[in-house]
């Protein structure tokens, strides 16, 4: 009797192992791939993965973890028209912000508040248009024009931040310098449930050497 109980308990437990269904789950890849990302790729190998995958997986950015807000737009080693957004922010004591969105190569908005933003058509919205960011400027000339903004006193402690990497564009060079990379998407496990990847990948010496999945799932309330 005493064997057939153990027997009972040692198959209940493996039952439970096998269908552990607690959340989140975290799985380390260090070889081979995951999903089409390769381990042992460049980032520029990557990159082209992602845009793939981000078809597949339906998102369509990247974060480059890590990449400190500029002090200064000349700091901006990276091709603006690879990007969706701007953002500059005012010094800490002064809650401002200005968002400038980006599309087919020109300024398709800009927004400027603190938590909740307003549409503006320039900015800074007290200089001259000459000397300003307009709706439908090129990009090709916004650096430009924030170097001579951040002439005036007013701005030249603003901070600017570049939006996560826009995986409809080009590569970015730059984007080589950073080690971690991360991004997520979402799935649909069933008609009631959904699931969440929160994915960072990590770069040394020019090479993908890990990718690391926290996977969840939730209940879908409508």
């Amino acid at each position: 009797m005493k064997k057939i109980i153990v027997l009972v308990l040692s198959a209940l437990f493996f039952v439970s192992c096998v269908n552990d269904y607690s959340f989140p789950k975290t799985e380390n890849i260090t070889k081979g791939t995951k999903w089409n990302l390769r381990i042992g790729s460049s980032p520029m190998e990557v990159y082209k993965q992602l845009q793939d995958l981000g078809i597949e997986k339906n998102f369509d950015a990247v974060n480059v973890n890590y990449r400190l807000p500029y002090s200064k737009p000349e700091d901006i080693k990276s091709d603006l028209s690879l990007y969706r957004s701007i953002t500059i922010d005012a010094p800490s004591e002064r809650i401002e912000r200005v968002l400038i969105q980006f599309d087919q190569n020109k300024v398709e908005a800009i927004e400027k508040g603190g938590g909740l933003l307003d549409p503006i058509t320039k900015w800074p919205e007290n200089m001259s248009d000459q000397n300003t960011i307009n709706l439908n400027d090129p990009i090709d000339g916004i650096q430009q024009k924030l170097v001579a903004i951040y002439q005036n006193p007013t701005y030249e402690n603003y901070k600017i931040t570049l939006s996560n990497k826009w995986l409809q564009k080009a590569f970015d060079p730059d984007m080589s310098n950073f080690k971690e990379w991360s991004f997520t998407f979402s799935t649909d496990v069933s008609s009631s449930k959904g699931g969440r990847s929160d994915v960072t990948l990590y770069f040394k010496n020019g090479k993908l050497i890990k990718i690391r999945n926290t996977y969840e799932e939730f209940e879908i309330v409508y």
